[in-house]
């Protein structure tokens, strides 16, 4: 037979004064740092480049949209928020879309649809903020989605510039 033998617990030990203590320091400690949380709507979030908001179309600076309604966006999603209905056009060789939807509440930001645009037509755009009163109105039909192109024109310099990274120099 095994006899274990007990320490015997002090006063401060059995009113667990040591734990509250070293607790209590660390509270204290905290206290006087400076704090790390970011005030939402007095201090933005910081929009850079790398950035991946909300998906928008392209309109060049001829007032068409990039955008020939392929339909590899819409195959692309995953969440399958994208819904595009294409037309003809009078422009040869060209259609544009007549529908091109997306519901944001189904929408991911994943870029997926960014990717696979073989027209650069749509990227995701520094548009961060996702608020509204109805369902209905998280849906963005062509008119919420357009953007000139220069308004995007941070975002197109980086997806071309990940793009070519890639790629060898050709020889001449």
């Amino acid at each position: 037979m095994v006899i274990v033998k007990r320490k015997e617990l002090s006063l401060a030990e059995k009113l667990y004064l040591p734990e509250v203590v070293r607790g209590l320091s660390v509270t204290f400690r905290k206290m006087f740092e400076k704090p790390i949380t970011r005030q939402y709507p007095e201090e933005p979030l910081e929009k850079t480049e790398v950035t991946r908001g909300q998906p928008r179309l392209v309109v060049k600076e001829d007032d068409s949209i990039a955008c020939v309604s392929c339909g590899l966006c819409e195959a692309a999603c995953p969440a399958y928020a994208i819904t595009i209905d294409g037309g003809e056009t009078d422009r040869a060789i060209e259609r544009e879309p007549k529908r091109f939807d997306i519901d944001m509440l189904r929408c991911i930001l994943c870029g997926f649809c960014e990717e696979a645009c073989p027209k650069d037509a749509i990227f995701m755009s520094d548009e961060l903020e996702l608020a509204d009163y109805s369902r209905e109105a998280l849906i963005y039909n062509i008119e919420k989605l357009k953007r000139p192109q220069a308004a995007l024109q941070q975002r197109i310099d980086y997806v071309k510039k990940i793009n070519t990274r890639w790629q060898t120099p050709s020889s001449t």
